[in-house]
């Protein structure tokens, strides 16, 4: 028994330093890109073992501290931010598997108060901003444009009824000064006859 024990105890070992290598490989920031250190995360909690879990949490929240504590202020900007997206996004997963992801997420706080972090994230802002205000504009413009050519449209519409108001006011005097000259021809004809 005390055999069958002493064996147990070396596969499990076994077993957990062949996971713990598995886990390094996955999440090493030097081998794999930021997508897939997320993939490898997401691929643990669809596994659900919490043990794993959060052996690879804390495998990155080490190789996040390396990075802030080098100042590599661009690589630990890229992790950081896919790492608190897929953080925020399985929040409620990993609160079930009771993992404190405390620790990494005051590493990833602490990234966001680099100096340059700021400047990427300010940075990134002023780009969405301009990429706003040139949307903003283009409509503003598109807009401006379809009111001059209502506003051209009503003028022209306008003008056409103007120019037809002109045309039977002219013919109604046209008829007018005819049924006039008519009646004074007829009137100056019955004096003559007279």
């Amino acid at each position: 028994m005390k055999k069958f024990f002493a064996m147990a105890a070396v596969a499990a070992m076994f077993l957990t330093a062949c996971t713990g290598n598995k886990i390094a490989e996955d999440l090493d920031f030097e081998k794999a890109t930021p997508e897939a250190v997320v993939s490898a995360l997401a691929e643990k909690v669809q596994a659900g073992d919490a043990t794993a879990i959060s052996a690879a949490l804390e495998t990155v929240q080490t190789q996040l501290s390396k990075l802030v504590d080098a100042g590599n202020i661009e690589k630990v900007s890229q992790y950081a931010a896919k790492i608190k997206a897929f953080v925020e996004e399985n929040a409620e997963a990993l609160k079930n598997f009771n993992i404190d992801v405390t620790p990494l997420t005051k590493v990833i706080d602490q990234v966001a108060a680099l100096p340059g972090a700021a400047v990427d994230e300010a940075q990134s802002a002023a780009e969405d901003a301009v990429e706003g205000a040139v949307d903003e504009a283009q409509g503003a413009v598109e807009g401006a444009v379809d009111a001059v050519e209502g506003a051209v449209n009503d003028a022209v519409e306008a003008g056409k009824a103007a120019v037809e108001d002109a045309k039977a006011q002219a013919n109604k005097a046209v008829e007018e000064g005819k049924a006039k000259t008519n009646e004074a021809i007829q009137n100056a004809a019955d004096k003559i006859k007279l």
